[in-house]
């Protein structure tokens, strides 16, 4: 009796040893991506800067601002953490967002905390509406050339129904993150320029999003970006960010210091140098790089195009009010003069015949394909009238099945149709997202089964303004979410590595034998419950 009680004892110590390190492997790959080095931001944890008299030790009492917004704009329900700005897309069914300096108290404590560490913490939230928006701050006084990395912790939380208030709910790809580092400081979210990282989710816990890395440009400043963007407007959808960090990790190199050239010969009577013609791109469009100075207004003047052209022409890549960025390249007009057309080849003789004939074929390529375009739908018929209705820029289309994402395209509005060639037979959906401004004119979603060596060509409509009806909700169906983000739709997320894979593999063999070795431990105990009574 003694013994068999001494061995379940053993085997319970055993089993509690083995739980141990299976959480502690789990926290490895956390600790191999923690952030280190000299943090160069402004109060990178939401501290606070300057505090109200009446803070208590360790609080820091109106560290926000209502009025650091992106457009200079007041709102009584934004409260930006000091040293940061808050930015969000206007228009179409995009909303404005709530922003709050969130202090570690109730109700952002218990099951699931909001604040990752110290007292502050920044809440980011709508509802029913969706959400492409976040924080920003430039740096300045860097060195040139130098390779900075910055990263942020996140989480969100995203639901469409009450049942359980703060976990989300769903469609598990309707929220995901990014950070972003513009190398010579531009105060623009929608820029070019902008590195950004992959998209990452992070349902209900901090997850470390990023790192994103980029040199230091010219002008010694850069400008980093914390992202969160929806799919669906749900009914929650908040995002906290804590903890933010940029750090340098390799240092730029000095420039020489060369002689200044001599001075120029005055020459009488300079004529003025003309303004730099149109750039044609390779596939014959016309261009125009945007200078310091420039406005959509005057560059429709100077070359005499219509301004709703230029902004059909340039649809997604204009900011709000026409807002341009120096140095974006800015389409002014689309090839007209059709391509030369190739003469036929000369019919081949019966030797070449013979030779063809006795050749073996080349090979067909394998599986199957789906092409794509889109078009601007004038009169909102849902057919393309290719005379009047001509094909739209900066849409992007992706390709899904059963297993995730697996292909993206964004149209340029010249060399469409596009096509996603050499998939595999099977039953995929393809999905629609227009530009701010428009909106789909029918289904923004098509389902096809594709069998091996078919093709299948679809158009998609836009139409400028508000969303339109949506058949499958307008007949009474439920549309179905689709994941439209491959990142993260795994447990292999960007930084992950093998060595990360093997111990979530060992965790989860340990798992396993814990629950073999609880299995034996309850069995001992019945027979040793028999043999008692």
């Amino acid at each position: 009796m003694i013994r068999k009680q001494t061995l379940i004892g053993i085997l319970l110590v055993v089993a509690l040893m083995g739980i141990l390190p299976v959480f502690s492997l789990a926290d490895l790959d956390l600790l191999r991506l923690a952030q280190e080095g000299t943090n160069l931001l402004k109060n990178p944890g939401f501290e606070g800067l300057t505090c109200a008299p009446d803070s208590d030790p360790g609080w820091c009492n109106d560290n926000w601002s209502n009025d650091s917004n992106h457009d200079g704009s007041f709102h009584d329900n934004i409260f930006t953490p000091q040293g940061w700005t808050t930015w969000w897309r206007k228009g179409g069914q995009y909303g404005q967002p709530e922003v709050k300096t969130i202090p570690n108290v109730h109700p952002f404590t218990g099951e699931l905390p909001r604040i990752r560490s110290g007292n502050y913490a920044v809440q980011y939230f709508n509802f029913y509406e969706l959400q492409d928006g976040g924080l920003y701050q430039v740096v300045k006084d860097l060195e040139p050339g130098a390779t900075v990395q910055f990263s942020i912790y996140a989480h969100g939380y995203s639901c469409d129904n009450n049942d359980k208030p703060g976990y989300s709910c769903s469609d598990p790809w309707n929220q995901w993150f990014q950070v972003g580092i513009e190398p010579n400081g531009v105060k623009d979210p929608f820029s070019p320029s902008i590195i950004w990282s992959k998209d990452q989710l992070a349902p209900d816990h901090y997850t470390l999003i990023g790192p994103v890395t980029a040199k230091v440009g010219e002008s010694g400043k850069v400008c980093v970006y914390a992202r969160v963007q929806t799919k669906w407007g749900f009914r929650h959808q908040d995002a906290y960010w804590d903890d933010a960090s940029l750090v340098m990790t390799a240092p730029g190199t000095p420039s020489t210091a060369t002689p200044l050239p001599a001075p120029p010969t005055a020459t009488p009577g300079p004529s003025p140098t003309p303004r730099p013609t149109p750039t044609p791109r390779p596939d014959g469009a016309t261009v125009h790089i945007v200078e310091a100075g420039d406005t959509l207004f005057g560059i429709a003047l100077m070359y005499d195009v219509p301004l709703e052209r230029l902004r059909e022409l340039n649809a997604g890549s204009i900011g709000d009010n026409d807002l341009l960025s120096i140095g974006q390249a800015l389409v002014i007009s689309l090839p007209t003069v059709p391509p030369t057309a190739t003469p036929l080849p000369a019919p081949p003789t019966p030797e070449e015949t013979e030779e063809t004939e006795s050749a073996p074929a080349s090979p067909t390529p394998e599986g199957a394909s789906i092409c794509v375009r889109a078009y601007h739908d004038r009169n909102g018929d849902t057919f393309q009238d290719e005379t009047s209705e001509e094909l739209l820029p900066n849409v992007e289309f992706t390709i899904a099945d059963a297993s995730g994402v697996v292909g993206r395209y964004t149209s340029d509005g010249i060399s469409e149709p596009y096509c996603f060639t050499g998939l595999p037979p099977g039953s995929y959906r393809v999905i629609q997202s227009p530009p701010p401004g428009y909106a789909p004119s029918g289904m923004a979603e098509q389902n096809v089964a594709l069998a091996e060596g078919t093709s299948f060509d679809f158009r998609f409509g836009c139409v400028r303004g508000g969303a339109a009806a949506n058949p499958a909700v307008d007949s009474g169906e439920t549309a179905e979410p689709t994941p439209t983000n491959d990142v993260n739709s795994t447990p292999d997320s960007e930084g992950e590595s093998t060595f990360s894979r093997v111990l979530a593999t060992v965790a989860r063999i340990a798992g396993v034998l814990v629950l073999l070795l609880a299995a034996g431990i309850a069995v001992l105990f019945v027979l040793n419950m028999r043999r008692r009574y």
